[in-house]
């Protein structure tokens, strides 16, 4: 099985998608315990889910990511780069910064979507090793957001 937590409406072939919203096929609280086995899980997909925790919670709920999740088995994690952000709110691209650091608040939205904290790139790789996750590599290369902004990791249990 695979899994596309944080899924929002986005339903990908292949993954099974687990998120609050009622489009998700598994309904569940990704703060929570996943109700799956240890180690049942071949692949985890995050997309820009990681922003919607705080800092203090996020180790926890990676924790139950990696219990699930079978030896070998890859986890792909698209977040926002803080630096990166910056340097577009700082540049020519405040709307992104701002939806970077915040998430997008045009109009009203479920608050538990909006951006919470925001990594950096060593600091979630030092958090992924601390996990028990290795060979993580980064891209920014088609990325399903803000390509000069987002980033994204990969990495083996």
């Amino acid at each position: 099985m695979r899994l596309n937590l944080g899924c929002g409406n986005q339903k990908i072939d292949g993954f099974v998608g687990v998120d609050l919203c009622p489009e998700a096929e598994l309904h569940h609280d990704l703060r929570k315990p996943l109700p799956f086995e240890d180690n049942s899980i071949e692949e985890i997909l995050a997309i820009h889910v990681v922003e919607s925790f705080y800092r203090w919670e996020f180790p926890s709920i990676l924790t139950d990511w990696y219990r699930v999740l079978k030896v070998g088995g890859k986890i792909t994690i698209e977040f926002t780069s803080l630096t990166d952000t910056i340097n577009l709110y700082l540049g020519d691209d405040k709307q992104h910064g701002h939806w970077g650091l915040f998430g997008n608040q045009e109009e009203p939205i479920d608050p538990i979507v909006l951006h919470h904290y925001v990594y950096e790139k060593d600091e979630l790789k030092e958090l992924m090793e601390k996990t028990g996750f290795y060979d993580i590599k980064f891209s920014n290369e088609d990325i399903n957001h803000v390509n000069n902004r987002d980033w994204r990791l990969v990495a083996i249990k």
